[in-house]
């Protein structure tokens, strides 16, 4: 089944839904019959006894419905005789209901008093340079809150986000430090996933390295209308990141701190030395060779020498306080990890200064994120080279002038593996930063309703990258001749300047909220490196340090984005909303006639419980909320590299000339004038539902994307003698999924529990790709990106089981007769020959899967009984395939490498098997195809994510410890508790690379861990 016939149904089931909503909308309308009956008239007031307008009162279990009016009174007629019961709501008041004796032909009066209720659906939201009420939002908008992720122990913001967003993928790893790949809606172009973060309205599309416990909120821009008020960056979807700050009041104190161990939460099943020299042994006699009994000095577990348990500590300290007047907040914090794998940590300082000034016609603030981190790095391959070295070569080996095991002679314990732990001790490999985010603003007010908004950003990030690699010989047959060192310094630094006008202003049952302005950003990168080889001393690691071969280079990149913005909201009477936004931007990425492009969206919203019909509506008329929106709308994306349009002049570069070498410049890249704006358009349809005074609440969202002129670097051939590949506008992709959320509050005595879940479905098309020819990624190029097909299909060669017998590699021929694999043995793989024309190659591949899940879920559960607290939070990825480089190396047997303990070869006594006969060398070669669908498997997962358990100190004993407050709690964490999966390797969750390798999982992953953690919380 294609991922397009899923979303048809899926679509289908939506429309399906729509078609019964309509109906009931329909049968709201038709009245009751009116015989015997009577009228309820009545007041609904206030807690103030003020009179209410709009509250909409309903006979439950009829089709009778009443608005008030402007005096607070209603009727309803027509009711039949007999007790009725009557409701009263209104949106952010607390619903009342009553019983009353209806009298035919006679009347009966009901009044009610509706007292104030805060409700989520109330209060208001920031949706990019707007804000409004969260009732008159018509665009697909998600956000998550401090609280909901403040038990998460992550050292980033993505981490925490794993889960909770329908429609919001975040694959992470392991590795102390590494960003998470975040992409909102599926892959829209084959180059740049990220999103854009908006971080107190300074943009970055690098990750914000921002320490968790300073973030407020976050927010989601999901469809066209929300994303395109940020025009050329926002076409991956916008992350709007709020940062805490300090409210009137008195100062407050927070102390929060936690210490975690963690752990590899699964190791693979390897051979030990005695079974692997069994296997190996075996592979040898079958390809020719003789048997290798030499005696074995080690029983290596190459795992054991890679894992290690590692740790991880987060000490969080923030003073806020403020008045009416002005509000201030500084916060300090300390993260260190040290990795699950050897030599690997993240160390992070974060500071954090946010204050505002506000008068009766003004408002100035500022918010500043300064940061220093540092990153010890993966060094090479590790679990890779755990797999590929057997067991019988030792880690240390005294013996070798490096002192390190890396094989020997032709035999069984020659290698091609590098030894992974000499590579981590040999090489020094750091990252160093030194950042700071930040903006400064300013508001005036000005007459009839308009506000004036001057934001001035800045992102700069001072990066430093030193590599020291020490003349040790860590692999066979491969001797380095000299040590070498590199230092690399990047300088980022990004300005922005926004000018805003927003006006804001109701009239009757009019309201309005729009904005215009120019956005103008600067970027410019600068990189310095130095490298240097023959360091005498290898503790003295500094470039003047080195005597020998030296190579430096620098260069610096400019670039610059401008934006033309207008975006309104309209409501009447809360009721009936509209959004349009028009952009238009220019990027200094494209040549001249090129650079400008215009970008635009729209979206409608109809709040239907709003409407005085609706308490009759069956089923759905006892709800509080209901508002079903579209959207439709373009954005653009200038994700290339910078200049791609110039072909650019290379100084320094020899030609012969006189006999001898001559230095000069020339071009050795081509380049395309023409190349412009990637454009994607896309559509959405939602509905918000919200149920018992919202302590249900529902979210659905079907959307369908394409993004068009995608830029792609085409192939060339190689007789032009250009170095890369210019790009072109060339490409088309489709991207359509239906997204589910819901949240429930449950209220029992001193009982209070939030349960959460969602549910994704993403499928992507090819509807176009240059001139039809696919683009080939991934390891031996199995992933495949074609016209019709998906982003990065498996394809491969199928297999057709095994040979068990002559007879049956002579009956393996296609329809003409021809033997298709003539090389073949019994024990052997047999592999379909699609085309029929008897031989295996290209043309016989096939889709085999997909590495793009069928469909995602999240669920949360957080509770609150009297002084404790529980949360736990769950993910799952379903319907997904995964190409297994590893078990490719575990399993092929026609080289030497460690095998999985249950690896079980075929043999003439022992054919009830899965597994082929082992054969060393180029017999063995076809078994090891590495483009077969041998090495894929399900990749699905449900991964506990998160359990909490917490405990709130009480005041009174706090005070006698003579720490204060009433916000102090303890808890215990299990982050990553346990993933059930039937995928072999370590995790199952592998990050891409890019757009067209996905799913391969290389044994470049670094694990996600275990942690356990105890934590306090201290506020004062």
């Amino acid at each position: 089944m294609t991922p397009v016939v899923r979303t048809s149904r899926a679509m289908s089931a939506l429309l399906r839904a729509a078609a019964c909503l309509a109906l009931l909308l329909g049968l709201g309308a038709v009245p009751l019959a009116a015989q015997g009956t009577g009228r309820i008239t009545g007041t609904v007031t206030g807690a103030e006894g003020a009179p209410v307008a709009d509250a909409t009162v309903v006979v439950v279990g009829t089709t009778l419905s009443a608005r008030t009016g402007a005096d607070g009174r209603y009727t309803l007629a027509g009711v039949p005789a007999g007790s009725r019961q009557v409701r009263a709501s209104r949106l952010g008041l607390a619903s009342a209901a009553q019983t009353v004796n209806v009298a035919s032909g006679g009347d009966a009066t009901a009044n009610f008093r509706l007292t104030a209720q805060t409700l989520l659906l109330d209060t208001m939201v920031a949706v990019g340079y707007t804000t409004q009420r969260r009732t008159t939002v018509s665009d697909a908008v998600a956000e998550v809150s401090a609280e909901q992720i403040e038990d998460q122990q992550v050292a980033t913001i993505e981490e925490a986000l794993r889960g909770r967003i329908p429609g919001v993928t975040v694959q992470s790893t392991g590795q102390p430090g590494q960003e998470s790949s975040v992409v909102v809606r599926g892959q829209n172009f084959v180059e740049g996933t990220a999103p854009l973060y908006i971080v107190d309205g300074m943009y970055t599309r690098q990750n914000p390295n921002l320490n968790p416990e300073d973030v407020e909120s976050i927010q989601v821009l999901k469809d066209a209308s929300a994303a395109a008020q940020y025009g050329a960056q926002s076409a991956n979807g916008v992350i709007i990141i709020t940062t805490r700050r300090g409210r009137a009041g008195e100062t407050r104190i927070s102390v929060n701190s936690y210490y975690g161990v963690q752990d590899a939460p699964r190791r693979m099943d390897f051979a030990g030395a005695q079974r692997w020299r069994e296997i190996n042994n075996m592979a040898r006699v079958n390809g020719g060779l003789a048997a290798d009994n030499s005696p074995l000095t080690a029983d290596t577990d190459w795992q054991d020498a890679v894992f290690q348990t590692g740790n991880i500590q987060d000490h969080n300290f923030s003073v806020s306080g403020g008045s009416d007047d002005a509000s201030f907040l500084l916060g300090a914090g300390y993260l260190e990890q040290e990795g699950t794998i050897i030599n690997t940590g993240f160390e992070r300082f974060s500071f954090r200064a946010n204050s505002e000034m506000r008068g009766s016609r003004w408002r100035i603030g500022q918010n500043a994120a300064v940061s220093r981190s540092t990153r010890d790095n993966v060094v090479g391959f590790p679990l890779i080279d755990a797999v590929r070295l057997q067991p019988g070569i030792p880690v240390y080996d005294p013996d070798n002038p490096s002192g390190y095991g890396y094989g020997s002679g032709n035999g069984a314990l020659a290698s091609f593996g590098t030894n992974p732990v000499g590579a981590f001790e040999r090489e020094d490999n750091r990252d160093i930063s030194n950042r700071v985010l930040g903006n400064v603003f300013g508001e005036l007010n000005l007459p009839f309703g308009f506000r004036y908004r001057l934001n001035l950003g800045v992102d700069y990030n001072d990066l430093n990258w030193n590599q020291f690699v020490r003349q040790q010989q860590i692999r066979q047959n491969t001797v380095p001749t000299y040590n070498e060192g590199t230092d690399r310094r990047d300088t980022f630094l990004s300005l922005l300047a926004e000018n805003l006008l927003t006006f804001e202003g109701s009239r009757g049952g009019h309201a309005l909220n729009a904005v215009a302005g120019v956005s103008e950003q600067t970027i410019r990168f600068e990189r310095l490196e130095a490298y240097r080889r023959g360091f005498s001393d290898e503790d003295i690691t500094e470039i003047d340090a080195g005597t020998g071969s030296f190579a430096n280079r620098g260069y610096e990149i400019p670039s610059a984005l401008r934006g033309y913005l207008v975006r309104a909201n309209y409501s009447f009477s809360d009721r009936y909303l509209l959004t349009g936004t028009f952009r238009r931007d220019g990027s200094s990425r494209f040549g001249p006639g090129n650079k400008w492009a215009d970008f635009w969206s729209g979206s409608a919203g109809w709040v239907v419980s709003e409407e005085a019909f609706f308490g009759g509506v069956p089923v759905l008329g006892g709800a509080d909320y209901l508002k079903l929106r579209a959207s439709y709308g373009s954005l653009g994306n200038q994700d290339i590299r910078d200049f791609e349009f110039a072909a650019s002049v290379v100084g320094n570069q020899a030609y012969p000339f006189g006999g001898g070498l001559a230095s000069g410049s020339t071009q050795t890249q081509l380049a395309n004038p023409f190349i412009r704006w990637q454009d994607q358009t896309q559509w959405d349809v939602g509905i918000d539902l919200a149920l018992l005074d919202e302590r249900v609440r529902v979210t659905t969202d079907y959307y369908v994307s394409e993004s068009d002129r995608l830029l792609v670097q085409a192939p060339i051939p190689w007789s032009l003698g250009a170095s890369g590949s210019p790009y072109v506008n060339a490409g088309t992709i489709r991207n359509r999924g239906f997204e589910f959320g819901t949240q429930l509050e449950l209220r029992r005595g001193d009982l209070h529990v939030n349960l959460g879940a969602n549910l994704t479905t993403i499928s992507s098309e090819v509807v176009a790709i240059g001139d039809d020819q696919p683009l080939p990624g991934g390891f031996e190029s199995v992933n495949w990106t074609a016209v019709g097909g998906g982003l990065a299909d498996f394809f491969v060669l199928r297999t057709d089981g095994i040979f068990q017998s002559e007879a049956e590699v002579q009956a393996h021929r296609s329809s003409g007769g021809t033997l298709i694999q003539p090389n073949a043995r019994p024990g052997d793989i047999r592999y379909a020959d699609l085309n029929d024309d008897g031989l295996i190659g290209l043309a016989d591949r096939y889709v085999a899967g997909s590495p793009i899940p069928e469909f995602e879920t999240g669920f949360t559960l957080d509770a609150d009984w009297r002084a404790f607290t529980f949360g736990m939070s769950a993910r799952g990825v379903h319907g997904v395939e995964a190409f297994n480089v590893v078990r490719f190396w575990t399993d092929r047997m026609d080289e030497n490498s460690n095998y999985r303990a249950d690896l079980d070869p075929w043999t003439p006594q022992n054919t009830d098997t899965d597994d082929p006969r082992a054969v060393f060398g180029a017999s063995g070669a076809d078994n090891a195809r590495p483009n077969s669908d041998r090495w894929i498997e399900d990749a699905s997962y449900l991964r506990i994510q998160n359990v909490m358990l917490g405990w709130r100190i009480p005041g009174s004993l706090t005070n006698r410890l003579g720490v204060g407050g009433e916000g102090t709690r303890i808890y215990v964490n299990v982050q990553n508790a346990y993933t059930f999966t039937s995928f072999s390797n370590w995790d199952p969750e592998i990050r891409s690379a890019n757009a067209i390798s996905r799913g391969v999982d290389d044994g470049g992953i670094y694990p996600n861990p275990r942690t356990f953690t105890l934590g306090i919380d201290v506020n004062l």
